[in-house]
């Protein structure tokens, strides 16, 4: 309590900047996360897309997002904070009211398409902005309330989405036009969107420095040029199988809930125990930890999010959900926040956008998989008639993913090196 005590007055004494980043990063949480978890209910319950269709669209989306934020980050470096969220606001916002307001197929893939430049900048460039706005002594607790901030919004999904699917079940008219239950959580999504455009507009942008280059593709050459970025990106890629639990738990899981346990299962309200216990978790596992090297806090949390997946391979029954849940929840608190400041410490100043950007270049190259895999484990071994073996899907997702802690604890040496090498550049 007394560690907590004295990062939050340090941190009080952060520009308001900060205090706006985390306001747009709450908003942006909320509607993010609703439209995502709805996704592939929403293709094949309004659109009667198959699972595998579903998953491909699904997985399609958040393919080209995690493409463009390797392009994000550069364009972010060079055109400053302000400006950058701006125009991803915006995006998103148009995105998400076209999503809100489509009538078929063609209409909700120009929304998806329109939505994903707000998306993928906004990731950079507000993970960037904390640490512009923060010092050394704050950045380490205000990235945990950063990230305590985003599952405050993720945490809005579960009463959002399981109460408008009741109160909505046969849609809504609304200035008169008809919205589904899941449009009805779409527009919730555009408002928050639209009041990020104008929370962006009361930034001032953080000083720069007056060395590092403007142009995209000069800081492109740049970065990947240090030595320290290769051992990053080595890190960053095996931890990626354990960031595909995520996508499993928002494509995958949900589907498979519905069908174990009944279309009425309040999916949402389960998945909000991960959220509240991420609110609850990060400040202390932060004031526990904070004397600690990131590298071993995150490879001890990867540990235990990979494992958290076992316990449904082994029962399908709603209380082997939970201990997913709650495991996985336990080992996100650990490795989450403090892979933000592993980043963040490992970035030249003025390039962390750059860096949070090409952190999720192995995300892009596995999330086509993932969509597409979800759909056809769900077909194989979760199909909405016929015979099911849950727990054998379940099994694969965890063999995938108990490779990578294990991998990270053999590299240990070199890849703990890594923002040493970076500050002594």
């Amino acid at each position: 309590m007394s560690n907590l005590s004295a990062d939050l007055r340090a941190l009080a004494a952060a520009p308001r900047e900060l205090w706006i980043i985390y306001a747009m990063k709450f908003l942006e949480s909320v509607a993010y996360f609703t439209v995502y978890s709805l996704l592939v209910i929403f293709l094949s319950d309004d659109h009667a897309y198959s699972d595998e269709g579903a998953g491909s669209v699904a997985g399609t989306w958040t393919t080209a997002i995690s493409l463009v934020v390797f392009f994000a980050g550069f364009i972010a470096d060079s055109m400053g904070v302000r400006k950058a969220l701006l125009i991803a606001a915006a995006s998103t916002a148009v995105g998400r009211g076209l999503l809100a307001f489509s009538g078929g197929p063609a209409e909700i893939y120009v929304a998806l398409a329109v939505s994903v430049w707000g998306i993928a900048s906004m990731k950079p460039t507000m993970n960037a902005a904390v640490r512009a706005y923060t010092t050394p002594a704050t950045v380490s607790f205000a990235f945990s309330l950063y990230y305590v901030i985003m599952n405050l919004g993720s945490l809005s999904q579960g009463p959002l989405i399981s109460e408008f699917r009741e109160w909505f079940k046969a849609g809504a008219d609304v200035a008169g036009h008809h919205f589904s239950s899941s449009q009805m959580v779409f527009l919730v999504g555009f408002v928050c969107s639209v009041g990020n455009l104008g929370l962006a507009s009361l930034l001032r942008d953080p000083p720069r420095d007056a060395g590092p280059a403007a142009n995209p593709l000069a800081i492109a050459r740049e970065v990947t040029r240090e030595r320290a970025f290769w051992l990053f990106m080595s890190f960053v890629a095996l931890l990626t199988f354990v960031r595909l639990i995520f996508q499993h738990a928002h494509l995958t899981w949900p589907k498979y809930t519905l069908r174990e346990f009944g279309e009425e299962f309040p999916f949402a309200w389960y998945w909000s125990i991960n959220p509240a216990m991420i609110i609850l978790l990060t400040p202390v596992v932060t004031a526990l930890t904070r004397h600690m090297r990131p590298y071993p806090v995150i490879v001890a949390g990867a540990l235990l999010s990979a494992l958290s997946v076992f316990a449904m391979a082994v029962s399908t029954s709603v209380e082997a959900s939970v201990i997913f849940i709650v495991t996985l929840s336990l080992g996100e608190a650990l490795w989450s926040p403090r892979l933000y400041e592993y980043t963040a410490t490992i970035a030249p100043r003025g390039r962390e956008s750059s860096y949070m950007g090409l952190s999720e270049v192995p995300l892009f190259l596995a999330k086509p998989v993932v969509g597409w895999l979800s759909g056809y484990m769900l077909a194989r071994w979760c199909p909405a008639e016929g015979p099911r073996d849950s727990t054998q899907l379940w099994l694969v997702v965890g063999l995938m993913t108990i490779a990578a802690p294990v991998l990270m604890l053999f590299l240990r040496k070199r890849l703990e090196a890594a923002p040493t090498e970076a500050a002594t550049r």
